[in-house]
């Protein structure tokens, strides 16, 4: 399973959009997965996540070294195949790695 967390800046909507096309694209992947939300000012401090995608840019990092997408792609349309192609990359990476460690 993976656990993704998508983080805005306080704004609801854009959390709410990118979080639903998030959920589209694991659907139709077959991946199993959880989100929750939070805002971009929690990054650093956001813990047991796999995968952290923003709203906007940021140059936030977790203390924790999960990485950190700019998924505005999935709002805006602009880019979105590319940022998918991008996503389900580090998901499959993300899967192996945690294959590999139990």
């Amino acid at each position: 399973m993976i656990k993704v967390v998508v983080a805005c800046g306080g704004g609801i909507f854009t959390t709410s959009v990118v979080t639903d096309r998030l959920e589209e694209i694991m659907r139709k992947n077959k991946i199993r997965h959880t989100i929750t939300p939070h805002k971009i000012t929690e990054i650093p401090s956001i813990t047991g996540e796999d995968l952290i995608v923003v709203t906007g840019k940021t140059s936030a990092t977790n203390d924790e070294g999960i990485p950190v997408m700019i998924g505005i792609s999935l709002f805006t349309g602009v880019g979105e195949e590319e940022f998918t192609e991008e996503f389900l990359a580090k998901v499959k990476e993300i899967e192996e790695q945690k294959g590999q460690n139990g």
